[in-house]
């Protein structure tokens, strides 16, 4: 409990900064913390004894902010802020900030509510770099390796795939941590200049029982801040082998150094090549002195093989420091200078057979070897997927337990207002917030409820519950839903938004009426099948899809496109980034697609909260329909979303698509087009942009889901039982 003003409240999260000579990033920092949407935290700033005019801004702040409470010391390194700052948190959670780096706003509010849903011992997220000068934010895949985790979170270090302190970055700011679980195992931060967060991040990563991970950017670090407290390395170059040793020596008091030797020797030399990469002269000379000294030896990567290495390119640029491919090299002339004179007195057919022996004798060892790892993880496996399926099988259970009062609960909820349902395609959990469907189904359930409706979202995991609505109205995208009719009083509804190639008759005839996003496909289907078909075009959310509102400078006069690979080439990506236009990738698959290309992918994923913003900013965004919508003439809500934002959009078309949009869109078919396409748009952009931000008002009017959703109202009266 924490004494806020005049209030007491409990803080959930304390937010560390630790502050020194930051004054020109200070606000932005500052204001991405106090404009959280957790509002219960506490924000504690230590200065670290600045001379300039970062503890005047401070003061401003929590003048203006009774969470802020300043601390002052004498300049002692972040290290030792952070750990003062750790003494006076009284929060549940503790987050650490550096203070010219700064957060999303739902930053705490997302990796709070994931650590209190699985009881998680700390909380990562992913970050990204922010370069002041360009204002451009890059993307750092790098500080989470994904592919190394379980699909399934909460986990621990033993269930993850690579070397467990490369998993994630071994600084603590983009985490959320315990303070029950700090505190428990006394993890304090190293009072040295630089690496001072590495043996507090990696003590945490082994002891952790349950960690959990938010697949989303929610930290952006500064990559070119002068005065940073990071900035240091040339005069504190020495540090991270003192970092590196005190992990080896806690590793040893938990009894873990054993089993997580081979990682822990590893990293150390990674990062020990890292820092002797990263330096410049004469502090590198300095460097290379020490490890070929005594560090390597002292830090367990003296001795060991070349087979003893995860990265072979590493042991060979230890093996120059040490000064030791000469003397390899003088070996190997030997070995052959051997051969040739045991070939002179020994048969060669027989020293080839000898060799043979032996090469076969050491494979068999090593393939038994490798054999006994890989039991040993299928058990390994084998039990973990038991106690997932056992946790899976209880969870279920509790689902269905709550299916049984769902009716009675809703029932009281809703107080006499109709209810609807919406049966929505995306997977329960964190994961819905990578689907569109989920975003979808929201705003419609906004809508709704505006209409004096009691609107309830089913992810898929609760298509089995009967709430006994009044209308279900179902999403249809990937997946099927039977309609449950033990409800005789409820009306089903299909929405079929997308994949219509995955739709038989006999689905269709399952439903009280069919509205399809085409009317061309409305008036194909009307007779193939024996209930009412309803064209009903996919829309967008005009409050949030707007031409007024926040914007990214970063991204003016840049062409964007937002999806995966799908597992296939995407033309309209790949002829712009082949044509060199300022292009800007977020989506999964681009890595790999394009390698040659790869310096166009921002990232993986944009949260739908960015898009607005996006979209008022960009130049012009590249769009594609998959085949089977093209075919059935299904517009995609991206061409509504863009248009209504007044971002201009090259897409492929149809018929429908352009009787609704002659000339605000520029369409293509071959990749003649295409460049055609881009050519107007660079020599003819204002009016391009013109026609697209004449679209408002009509995509408002008849394109938006509140017009959707009184479409739907007069659906539903006119077939209701």
């Amino acid at each position: 409990m924490s004494i806020v003003g005049d209030q007491s409240i409990m803080v959930k999260v304390s937010v560390i900064i630790p502050v020194y000579n930051v004054e020109p990033y200070l606000k932005q920092c500052m204001d991405s913390v106090v404009g959280q949407t957790l509002k219960d935290i506490e924000i504690i700033c230590v200065d670290d004894g600045s001379t300039d005019g970062s503890l005047d801004i401070l003061r401003e702040y929590a003048a203006e902010d009774n969470r802020i409470q300043i601390i002052e010391q004498k300049n002692a390194g972040a290290g030792a802020a952070r750990n003062n700052g750790m003494r006076h948190a009284t929060g549940k959670y503790l987050s650490f900030l550096d203070s010219d780096d700064f957060f999303e706003p739902r930053m705490l509010e997302k990796a709070y509510d994931l650590a209190e849903k699985d009881q998680a011992d700390f909380v990562a997220y992913k970050s990204d770099q922010y370069h002041t000068e360009k204002k451009q934010f890059v993307s750092a895949d790098w500080v989470i390796h994904e592919n190394e985790i379980p699909p399934y979170h909460p986990f621990n270090h033993r269930q993850m795939t690579g070397n467990v302190f490369k998993v994630f970055v071994g600084w603590a700011w983009d985490k959320l941590f315990l303070k029950e679980f700090v505190d428990k195992h006394h993890l304090t931060f190293q009072e040295q200049r630089t690496s001072n967060d590495l043996l507090f991040v990696f003590s945490a990563v082994v002891l952790a029982k349950k960690i959990s991970v938010v697949p989303m950017v929610l930290a952006h670090q500064r990559r070119d801040a002068k005065d940073s407290l990071s900035k240091t390395r040339e005069y504190s170059w020495d540090c991270f082998y003192h970092a590196l040793m005190a992990l080896r020596d806690r590793l040893r008091e938990e009894n873990l150094y054993k089993e997580l030797e081979k990682d822990y020797i590893n990293y150390a030399l990674h990062f020990s090549l890292w820092n002797y990469n990263t330096l410049s002269e004469p502090t590198k000379t300095k460097l290379k002195d020490k490890l070929r000294g005594e560090w390597f030896r002292e830090l367990g990567v003296e001795g060991k093989s070349k087979d003893y290495f995860y990265n072979k390119q590493e042991f060979e640029q230890c093996q120059k420091i040490m000064g030791n491919m000469k003397k390899e090299n003088e070996t190997m002339g030997f070995k052959q200078k051997l051969k040739r004179f045991l070939r002179k007195i020994v048969p060669a057919g027989r020293t080839y057979i000898d060799k043979k022996f032996k090469d076969q004798e050491k494979y068999i060892k090593k393939q038994l070897k490798e054999q006994e790892k890989l039991i040993k993880l299928q058990q390994k496996n084998m039990q973990e997927m038991q106690k997932n399926l056992k946790e899976y099988i209880e969870q279920e259970f509790v689902r269905r337990e709550n299916w049984a009062k769902m009716p009675a609960e809703i029932k009281r909820a809703a107080d006499g207002r109709k209810v609807w349902v919406i049966k929505c395609p995306a997977t329960e959990g964190e994961a819905k917030f990578f689907w569109g469907d989920y975003y979808y189904a929201v705003a419609l359930q906004k809508y709704l409820e505006r209409q004096n409706i009691y609107a309830i979202i089913d992810n898929r995991q609760d298509w089995g519950c009967d709430e006994e609505a009044d209308v279900v109205l179902v999403l249809r995208g990937k997946y099927f839903y039977h309609p449950d009719r033990r409800n005789e009083k409820c009306l089903y509804i299909m929405w079929n938004i997308s994949h219509p190639d995955m739709i038989s008759k006999a689905e269709y005839e399952l439903y009280d009426v069919v509205c399809v996003g085409s009317r061309h496909m409305a008036e194909e289907l009307k007779d193939k099948i024996s209930v009412p078909v309803v064209p009903l075009l996919q829309c967008t959310d005009t409050e949030i899809f707007c031409p007024e509102g926040e914007t990214k400078k970063q991204y003016n006069g840049q062409y964007i496109f937002i999806g995966s690979t799908r597992g296939v080439m995407r033309d309209c990506v790949y002829w712009a980034a082949d044509a060199g236009v300022p292009l800007h990738v977020w989506g999964s698959g681009w890595y790999e697609m394009m390698p040659e290309h790869k310096d166009v992918v921002d990232g993986t994923f944009m949260p739908n909260d960015k898009l607005p913003a996006l979209y008022r900013s960009a130049k012009v965004t590249l769009n594609d329909h998959w085949k089977d919508m093209l075919d059935n003439q299904i517009i995609n809500n991206r061409i509504f979303d863009a248009l209504a934002c007044g971002l201009p959009v090259i897409s492929d078309g149809c018929d429908e698509m352009k009787e609704i949009f002659p000339d605000a869109v520029l369409y293509y078919d071959t990749k003649e087009e295409f460049d055609a396409c881009i050519k107007k748009v660079e020599n003819d952009y204002e009016a391009v942009k013109a026609k697209a931000l004449e679209q408002y008002d009509m995509i408002k009017k008849e394109y938006s889901f509140e017009r959707r959703v009184e479409e739907l109202l007069e659906i539903a009266e006119k077939y209701k039982k």
